[in-house]
């Protein structure tokens, strides 16, 4: 009877750990978990204003933008979307040229005759879900083996999705969650005519730039504005010059009153990737070997694309978008590996193991079923730390190098035509659909940057790697210019590439792929590096990290079935996988470190503390300075200033950028766009001192649409109250 207690205080201890802000949770099942826990904090809502498929609610206001990149919401009766301007930076980038800096300068359509096209662009819906856990369970819930298991549960959503009623109007797909302990399906409305409207100068959405970037006291107005178009009938449809706006099932209203602290804030986004269920000796992996290897491979490669980039305008515009994704998770795993390494996370995790182990070896049933749970996913782990730091010099280094990404098409062109028995009229036609790729490469005029960024993460992996475990076309390469150093090897190599292969100039590209072949691709340097990379990974890397994944999965899943059933009294939420979530919390400063205190919220006079002309990254445009200095707020102002950003509790990641973040009556007061430099650590934990969601104050949004823009078009559209 004293085991049993003690156990149950035990559980009773952790649950209380789920603190209020912490939780990506499912909108479907707020009504069940949440909707009181919410209320008392401050909502005004029920959980079915909040998500419900029988009547226009607060969900159908949210869209996930490219699949899972961002998050945006509906603010208006034309589809208006608002989000942050990292996420339309891609498509103010392309658009963008050294005579239209849109980039440099902002965009304003003044009609809807002059919003641009973003090619490729999807913004989609959540229409309903629902849970599929039993259908699955019931034909592969008792398989033992983990790879027929995958193959059955994988044959199983294929069936479920093309059985699905709306199969043919929506997009339909069956997401794992709990690492496979439940399966829910989920149906998109999906539209493909997402256009840009409005952004401002970077010098406002990007305020700041990279040395700001995840750090808090923030004063950067991230947003962009974009808009859904449909066809006549209302129904998702490719860009056509005859589609007209979206009329939305429900738009969000607009609050000027601002956030004090303690006001209750949700948020409701698609939140990237988590892995919150990671064990003690996971966490040490990934601070000790891959978060560093990674770091380097990105490291090395923003260096040479910022020199570049500051040397070159049209560079610059090129590579804004690339340079600014990669840049972002390079800073982001530096604060990760920064809380990593002060063990405290990880002595927490190991403590938590030794309680949920002892909770574990009190009965001989639950020791068989999870006694094996940490050695297994140990044994996992050390098998992947034989494959680093070489996995991450070539997922983060070497595949994401652009001439890289480019030559890989190639790739695929020879193991379509190489021992095919296709007519030289067949090899014609699907040499010419590469045609296009040639040419948008070499458009970009980047070839001196993506040289010496190729060269660089060869060295990288050269001397990183143990030789007994170096790529074997590597090695090969290197043989042909012994008595050099390594270093001036790899560079004599690269030019040697780039002066004998048939790929890597647009004139002889174009004239192999007029005639190509696969004998003359096999005899191609570049080609030869081509296929050595991706055999090295494919065969070298990629199945040991499949056979460690499998493992990983089979015993995850057991690890939270386990917790689960420890903590029974405990509400649980799965790691976020892309999919609409809601998290809710309170506006609250922080102390990130002994005697340092930050306030909730900034205002206008840190742009102008932070002003620097002779600095990019906290340069202010002529007009926002004069505005600013001359104090004109107009409406949203409060107490005579204007307020830029302010933090809350919410948990976010990435995937959440752009957010909607709003108040207790579901109106919106902010916009999600980053996290504070000491929270970097919660994907992996949350520790409710530091965790923080930076918010752009909607305010501050429409300042500058207003009063610094003019885009009275814009102005016209919106609910503001």
């Amino acid at each position: 009877m004293k085991k049993i207690f003690i156990y149950t205080f035990l559980g009773i201890l952790f649950s209380a750990k789920l603190f209020a802000g912490e939780g990506m949770w499912l909108p479907l099942l707020l009504k069940q978990y949440n909707e009181k826990d919410m209320q008392a904090q401050g909502l005004k809502l029920s959980a079915d204003d909040i998500y419900n498929i029988n009547k226009s609610c607060l969900k159908d206001a949210v869209v996930v933008l490219n699949g899972g990149t961002c998050t945006a919401e509906i603010v208006s009766n034309e589809g208006l979307l608002f989000t942050n301007h990292h996420c339309g930076y891609e498509s103010i980038a392309e658009h963008s040229t050294v005579e239209h800096d849109y980039l440099k300068n902002g965009f304003w359509a003044k009609s809807h005759e002059e919003e641009l096209q973003n090619e490729g662009m999807t913004a989609a819906r959540l229409v309903y879900m629902k849970d599929v856990t039993s259908i699955i369970m019931e034909q592969a819930g008792k398989i033992k083996n983990e790879e027929v298991r995958a193959i059955k549960i994988k044959m199983l959503r294929d069936s479920i999705e093309k059985a699905e009623p709306d199969a043919d109007k929506y997009k339909i797909q069956v997401n794992s969650f709990f690492y496979g302990n439940e399966y829910y399906l989920l149906a998109y409305e999906v539209f493909k005519d997402v256009r840009l409207v409005g952004a401002p100068p970077s010098a406002i959405g990007k305020f700041g730039g990279d040395q700001d970037n995840w750090m808090w006291p923030r004063h950067t107005g991230d947003f962009s504005i974009l808009r859904i178009y449909t066809d006549k009938d209302g129904k998702p449809a490719k860009y056509s010059k005859d589609n007209i706006p979206y009329k939305p099932k429900y738009f969000l209203t607009i609050s000027l009153k601002g956030v004090k602290k303690d006001d209750y804030t949700m948020i409701m986004g698609y939140p990237g990737s988590t892995k919150r269920y990671l064990t003690s000796d996971e966490f040490e992996s990934n601070c000790n070997v891959s978060n560093p290897a990674a770091i380097e491979a990105m490291g090395t490669e923003i260096n040479i694309m910022k020199q570049d980039m500051d040397a070159d305008r049209s560079v610059a515009l090129t590579l804004a978008s690339d340079f600014a994704s990669t840049s972002n998770t390079y800073k982001y795993l530096l604060g990760q590996e920064r809380q990593l390494k002060q063990m405290t996370y990880i002595n927490q995790q190991k403590e938590k193991e030794a309680k949920f182990t002892e909770w574990v070896n009190a009965n001989e049933d639950r020791k068989a079923k999870y006694g094996k749970i940490f050695d297994k996913i140990r044994e996992a782990d050390e098998k992947l730390k034989s494959i680093e730091p070489a996995l991450s010099y070539v997922g983060y280094g070497l595949f994401s190098s652009p001439v890289v990404e480019y030559g890989i098409s190639y790739y695929w062109l020879y193991k379509n035509i190489d021992g095919s028995k296709m007519k030289r009229a067949e090899i014609d036609s699907l040499a010419m659909a590469y045609q296009g790729k040639v040419k948008e490469y070499f458009a970009k005029k980047t070839m001196n940057t993506d040289k010496k960024v190729l060269a660089a993460e060869l060295y990288l992996m050269y001397k990183g790697i143990p030789a007994e475990k170096r790529p074997q076309f590597l090695e090969k390469a290197m043989s042909h210019y012994k008595g050099m150093d390594s270093k001036s090897a790899v560079d004599m190599y690269v030019n040697d590439l780039y002066n004998k292969s048939s790929l890597l100039t647009q004139e002889k590209a174009e004239k192999f792929l007029n005639k190509a072949s696969a004998k003359k691709l096999e005899k191609d340097p570049f080609f030869e590096l081509l296929a050595g990379a991706i055999n090295y990974y494919f065969a070298d890397l990629a199945s040991t990290q499949s056979s460690v994944s499998s493992t990983q999965n089979e015993y995850h899943r057991l690890y939270v079935q386990g917790l689960r059933e420890w903590q029974s009294d405990k509400k649980f939420y799965p790691d976020a996988n892309s999919t609409l979530r809601v998290t809710y919390g309170k506006v609250e400063p922080y102390i990130p470190r002994d005697a340092i205190g930050y306030k909730y919220y900034t205002t206008y006079q840190g742009i102008l503390e932070k002003y620097n002309p002779q600095d990019p990254e906290f340069d202010v445009p002529a007009r926002q300075l004069e505005l600013l200095k001359a104090k004109k707020f107009g409406r949203y102002a409060e107490n005579d200033t204007l307020r830029i950003d302010f933090l809350t509790t919410t948990d976010i990641t990435g995937g959440n950028s752009g957010s909607p973040v709003m108040d207790g009556n579901g109106h919106l007061v902010g916009l999600a766009f980053d996290g504070d430099w000491e929270s970097m650590i919660g994907d992996l934990v949350i520790d409710p001192k530091l965790n923080r969601t930076i918010a752009v104050d909607i305010r501050y949004v429409l300042w500058v649409i207003d009063i610094y823009a003019g885009a009275d078009n814009i102005m016209k559209e919106l609910k503001v109250e």
